[in-house]
């Protein structure tokens, strides 16, 4: 009760105050106009425009890199947008999944994890500090996280890049949003599905609208059984409903629910060694990738989470709109499993026969609390030869975890492996309450003039106050500025070509006292183009980018430094055709080049980091039948993955690997809808990064999913 108290004090706080000062804002621009103006005239706008249905669209409309609705053409920073199509496509069930063929992103970087959406953005980390849910922040420390199914969500949106000027502290490399499914509508959907791994999920969706102002929508999805390697099973649930209304005053509210259970164990294909993964041993070869060195009595994954958001949004008769979201997060997540850490003795390769393992016992108990809020007022003045798009905004953001960890050591062999059993845990090492606050101002300027050049100003300050109590405590208090600058001139044809410029600023939560005193700060420069004519059957894209990170924390535990410096380079190219024969296509490509600039060590520079593949290509192609075999559709994708390196000297390699996935699906008259999908048809056995030579990790192997949906 202590957690929800002090969520409810700060986003009070931060919500009272936001909301005053933008709406007196407000007031105060339609009181300065020429004629007077009459607030009590409001007109809603349609929100579901950024926030529904992609459909065919090949430009469609997003608040996702602008905070206000405009066209994917209209960002000045490279974005991809998938709707439900490219989210069910091959069945995904985690966020990782459904991202396997966007360009400039690289998923499940610790390979088949699946309580956890392991993401780099252009070589940087992404999944604790670039993950965002409608737009506001959903950040993640240490073990300290929020899991999404991607089930509840509409949309997820990529905004690759540089992006603090927008949203804050944030990684380098860019953001995902989550895009929440809303009421809206009739919506009747019901789907059953299994896996031969003799797993099972159930889903609904289902909505309607009330009236002309008020619509609900209740989402919900159950999956249980075995998992893909050994004794793993277990149960999750989500529970996502929607309530949308409109006041007598014109404003519309919009309140989501985001409910996640898990009951489970964990995989055993990660935290292994590289040399029984990427290269054979002499002893055993390789290592199974279904094996599981963990105990099946011990070993425990169990998360509630819930998170409550209301959307306000309110156009007033000036053409200005005000529009706000606030929420609410509690998240309890408790894990005990044991992970190999090299071969007995903490060993890089076997010292015997058994392939005898060191394993670490690792246990924690993790409780978040979260609160936020994001308020907008935007709208166009034209000032005759400039039209403004104008944009004034607060941030505010509360996190809180309290966590305890611990553990302890065992064994166990790779070639007979049997329950370790329950471990004798040592005293916690980390027993502490953490706590982070960041309050940004913000403000956007989007100028259009001439036949259709497109300016684009971001300036944004945030303050930062970050503290720790316990053995590690410390306090720090941040103040960064950032901005964007972008020219841009789109043609008639709908080619678009930009240049940005951009900063970026992460406050990292870590103690001076270990010498870190600064947020890692850094720059980007962006040059690409969009092409999307409207109403047009394609789209093509390309980016070419350098991004320098600043303030990187290098050393070894307890002494850091801020010595560090990365720089990435990179190209990236996406594009779908649609023949309107149906047959349809979509491609992606990212070439990286990482480099370490400085460090601590002289001899890591000019190394690359590990975990970062140097290429990335997708293909995909599908084919819907038109005429005798009309409801069939048939899928097949390649997605290849370039080499990466395993050790900070680079001195070792994990090789690419080649991927193929198909998927048919097949519409019946009655509604109902059935849909094979294969992924890794070939079983290929590969490792997807390894982060030092004792952490390797294997892709998921082949997995069939059949599921058939009802939709009335």
């Amino acid at each position: 009760m202590a957690y929800i108290s002090k969520i409810e004090t700060h986003a009070a706080s931060f919500c009272t105050v936001g909301a005053a000062a933008l709406l007196l804002s407000s007031t105060a621009l339609a009181q300065n106009a020429q004629d007077p103006v009459d607030l009590g005239t409001l007109v809603l706008s349609n929100q579901e425009d950024t926030t529904g249905p992609v459909g065919d669209d090949k430009n469609p409309p997003t608040v996702t890199g602008s905070k206000v609705p405009v066209t994917v053409r209209d960002v000045p920073q490279s974005i991809s947008v998938l709707g439900r199509e490219k989210i069910e496509r091959f069945g995904a069930n985690r966020v990782s999944e459904a991202l396997r063929y966007t360009a400039g992103v690289t998923t499940e970087v610790f390979g088949d994890d699946g309580d956890y959406d392991w993401l780099r953005i252009r070589g940087f980390q992404a999944d604790q500090t670039g993950i965002y849910l409608d737009n506001a922040q959903n950040l993640a420390f240490a073990f300290g996280s929020f899991f999404i199914d991607p089930y509840t969500l509409e949309r997820i949106e990529v905004l690759r890049g540089a992006s603090s000027a927008l949203y804050g502290g944030s990684n380098p490399g860019g953001i995902v949003n989550y895009v929440s499914k809303r009421p809206g509508g009739s919506i009747g959907e019901l789907t059953v599905g299994v896996n031969d791994a003799v797993g099972g999920f159930i889903e609904f969706d289902y909505g309607q609208d009330i009236d002309e102002d008020r619509a609900y929508r209740l989402t919900g999805r159950i999956e249980g059984g075995d998992k893909y390697d050994a004794f793993n099973d277990g149960v999750r649930g989500t529970f996502a409903p929607s309530f949308k209304f409109a006041t007598d005053g014109g404003t519309e509210v919009t309140l989501l629910a985001n409910i996640h259970v898990a009951d489970e164990q964990h995989n055993g294909s990660t935290f292994l060694p590289y040399s029984g993964t990427v290269v054979p041993t002499t002893q055993f070869g390789f290592i199974d990738p279904d094996a599981n060195f963990s105990d099946p009595t011990w070993d425990t994954y169990e998360r509630s989470q819930i998170s409550l958001s209301a959307i306000v949004e309110h156009e007033f008769a000036n053409g200005f709109t005000f529009t706000g979201i606030g929420r609410l997060g509690y998240a309890d997540v408790l894990e005990r499993y044991y992970f190999p850490f090299g071969y007995a003795g903490f060993s890089p390769t076997p010292t015997d026969a058994a392939g005898t393992l060191s394993l670490i016992a690792f246990e924690h108990d993790t409780q978040v609390a979260t609160a936020q809020t994001d308020l907008r007022y935007y709208g166009k003045v034209d000032t005759g030869a400039v039209e403004h798009s104008l944009l004034f905004g607060l941030d505010a953001r509360y996190y809180e975890i309290d966590e305890v960890q611990s553990s302890g050591f065992a064994t166990n062999s790779v070639v007979a492996p049997t329950p370790p059993g329950i471990p004798v845990l040592n005293p916690p090492f980390q027993d502490a309450t953490t706590e982070q606050s960041q309050i940004g101002l913000y403000f956007q300027d989007q100028l259009r003039w001439g036949s259709g050049w497109i300016g684009t100003v971001n300036l944004r300050h945030d303050f930062v106050d970050s503290r720790q109590d316990g053995a590690g405590a410390f306090s720090r208090d941040d103040s960064e500025t950032s901005w964007r600058l972008a020219l841009a001139y789109e043609f008639a044809s709908g080619f678009t070509p930009y240049a940005t410029y951009s900063s970026y600023f992460n406050p990292l939560i870590t103690s001076p006292a270990n010498g870190v005193t600064e947020p890692e700060t850094g720059d980007q420069i962006e040059i690409g183009f969009k092409w999307a004519p409207d109403g047009g059957n394609f789209s093509l894209t390309g980016a070419l980018f350098e991004i320098d990170q600043d303030n990187v924390v290098v050393g070894f535990f307890p002494v850091f430094s801020q010595l560090g410096r990365v720089r990435s380079r990179g190209i990236e190219l996406e594009g779908e055709y649609d023949f309107g024969n149906g047959f349809a296509v979509q491609g992606a490509a990212t070439f990286l080049d990482v480099e370490v600039r400085e460090d601590s060590i002289a001899a890591l520079v000019g190394t690359t980091p590990t975990l970062i593949p140097e290429s990335e290509i997708s293909l995909f192609g599908q084919y819907a039948f038109q005429d005798v075999m009309r409801g069939l559709t048939l899928g097949a994708g390649v997605r290849f993955r370039g080499e990466s390196f395993a050790d900070a000297a680079n001195t070792l390699k994990v090789p690419d690997s080649t991927i193929f996935d198909v998927f048919a699906s097949y519409e019946f008259q009655n509604g109902v809808e059935a849909v094979l999908s294969v992924t890794n048809v070939a079983d290929e056995r590969y490792v997807t990064a390894c982060q030092t030579v004792f952490v390797c990790s294997y892709g998921s192997g082949r997995e069939f999913t059949l599921a058939v949906t009802s939709r009335f």
